[in-house]
């Protein structure tokens, strides 16, 4: 993807850019949020806006944002890991960072559901009026015109436009 876009697009959005399956699953990671659910999962397939929910996260002081590759120590009381790889003892093994970081929670963005069944776990997908709200998003924010396509996938979407 145009890495200048991204960065327009990251640097303007707000809740208001959520479409409404994000909403829903926003709306459950703050239900989720507290001890008793030190870490919970947000999974999708690519380009679903998992890191988007992410990056927002952060923009809203919920949680501080890294890359599952590069973990850095977090500033807010909670931290999103993104490209989680979703096995059961990676995310065991996880759960010390809560305790060793002073942290409310960890929130774990994966392609996969973690294969942890007591975990909490939010699916985000992409419907018609998903993406409906994400070409007005753009036109709206960006003066961007996307056209019609058949793809339910942002990430596809905004590397036809480069």
């Amino acid at each position: 993807m145009n890495e200048s876009l991204t960065a327009r697009i990251r640097d303007r959005l707000g809740v208001n850019w959520l479409t409404p399956s994000q909403k829903k699953v926003w709306e459950q990671v703050q239900r989720f949020d507290g001890p008793l659910h030190r870490v919970i999962n947000v999974y999708g397939f690519a380009g679903t806006g998992k890191t988007f929910l992410g990056w927002l996260m952060e923009r809203l002081n919920y949680a501080t944002y890294s890359t599952w590759t590069q973990p850095s120590k977090p500033l807010l009381p909670r931290l999103v890991l993104d490209d989680m790889v979703p096995d059961r003892s990676r995310t065991r093994n996880l759960r010390s960072l809560v305790d060793q970081y002073h942290i409310q929670q960890l929130i774990l963005l994966s392609r996969n559901r973690v294969d942890e069944l007591a975990m909490p776990a939010f699916e985000v997908r992409i419907t018609e009026d998903d993406m409906d709200v994400f070409r007005a998003n753009l036109y709206r924010h960006l003066d961007i015109v996307v056209p019609e396509v058949d793809v339910m996938n942002y990430q596809a979407v905004l590397d036809k436009l480069v």
